[in-house]
């Protein structure tokens, strides 16, 4: 869908007029938007085409339909942006600029590409493999480039009147809501709690044990990914924060517990990328340390405390989510934090809890069937469905 912005419902004549200051301003010469088109049919999310030459930029709004808050999602993402504007090889699209009040953002458009999500959802093993590398690759880039710059990302902040808890990634407000619900329906179930509370009060304490905090992304789907010969950036920062960066990594393990582009991750598949990733930082100069696979398994018990209302919603009805239902997800990451407790010998009492509850759930939903990916799909495995207009 592409229209004159003058008279189009996809841009205002008021944003149409930021965006050319925005512009005009980043590149030092007078701007005309000859059109704009929604991306991926968003109504947030904008293309627009310079007029008397073949630019085009992406312009991004605030949301409320998906966070509640729209200023939380949108100066996240523009303290992101900003912050890692300043890397010299980029890992994200690089920030023209914006005008908060209009409540718009713009960025470069990075073009043609795929996305993890497209390989996982085929049926090229080799392509989703390198894929993951890729991602895996981009994901430590940025965590390493961040984890010594703390103050200059909460200068950013600050400069809007965010500090504290407003600078946390998504996930951690989350597991703060998670606990009741979940210690809720693990009573329901009659199951162990003894101790359970405690250990989920430390986890932002336990995740980043290891002491590596940076910015964290804290939406790492494969569709939040724009690939191209090889070479992964990260979009969509809506959520993200300041934080224990294993909330990332974890995803390679869950996996990938805020997508609607779900399937099991074996570990053949997922073993080369947290390699990738672990490479990446290392080279970097940091080392991730005794405590770090304590921090996944920290991150990982995050995922399921989080989850704990979604929990006690799929006790009896199972809902649709992109490429399955609800029930497998809570299945895999019951699983994948009790194998990484068992590992590493972190949250005893929430492991037994975790044990107890996935037992009963999978009594409970017997008929329950966790799909591989098309392109990672063991024979006469159930497939990850392709979602109409391939997102949830």
């Amino acid at each position: 869908m592409t229209d004159s912005p003058a008279d189009s419902p996809v841009l205002s004549a008021a944003e149409t007029r930021a965006a050319e200051s925005i512009l005009a301003a980043h590149w030092g010469a007078r701007v005309t938007v000859r059109a704009a088109e929604k991306i991926w049919d968003r109504h947030h999310i904008v293309r627009l085409h310079i007029a008397d030459d073949d630019r085009s930029v992406v312009l991004k709004r605030g949301r409320e339909e998906n966070f509640g808050d729209r200023a939380r999602g949108f100066d996240a993402e523009l303290a992101a942006l900003e912050f890692l504007n300043a890397m010299e090889a980029p890992v994200a699209p690089r920030l023209f600029g914006a005008d908060p009040a209009a409540g718009i953002l713009i960025m470069e458009d990075l073009g043609p590409g795929s996305s993890l999500a497209d390989s996982l959802l085929a049926r090229d093993r080799d392509r989703a493999q390198a894929d993951l590398v890729s991602y895996a690759r981009a994901m430590g880039t940025m965590h390493a480039w961040s984890v010594s710059r703390s103050r200059e990302y909460a200068e950013i902040r600050a400069s809007r009147g965010q500090d504290g808890s407003a600078m946390d990634p998504d996930w951690l407000p989350a597991i703060t809501r998670g606990k009741a619900p979940l210690l809720a329906v693990s009573a329901q179930l009659g199951l162990p709690t003894a101790g359970a509370e405690a250990e989920i009060d430390s986890l932002r304490a336990l995740m980043g044990s290891s002491g590596h905090i940076g910015l964290v992304h804290s939406d790492l789907c494969p569709d939040n990914t724009h690939i191209v010969d090889g070479n992964c950036r990260l979009i969509d920062f809506e959520t993200s924060g300041w934080g224990p960066i294993a909330l990332d990594a974890a995803y390679l393990l869950a996996p990938f517990p805020s997508c609607w582009c779900f399937a099991s991750l074996p570990s053949e598949a997922a073993e080369p990328a947290l390699l990738a990733y672990r490479d990446q930082v290392t080279n970097a100069g940091i080392d991730l340390g005794p405590d770090w696979e304590a921090d996944l398994a920290a991150a990982l018990a995050g995922f399921v405390v989080a989850r704990g209302p979604a929990i006690a919603r799929a006790l009896d009805q199972d809902r649709d989510w992109g490429t399955t239902t609800i029930r497998p997800r809570l299945l895999t990451w019951l699983h994948s934090f009790i194998g990484a407790a068992a590992r590493t010998g972190a949250l005893p009492r929430l492991r037994t809890v975790a044990e107890a509850m996935h037992e009963r759930l999978r009594l409970r939903w017997p008929d329950t069937a966790v799909p591989d990916y098309p392109a990672l799909a063991r024979p006469g495995a159930t497939l990850a469905r392709l979602p109409e207009g391939n997102e949830a």
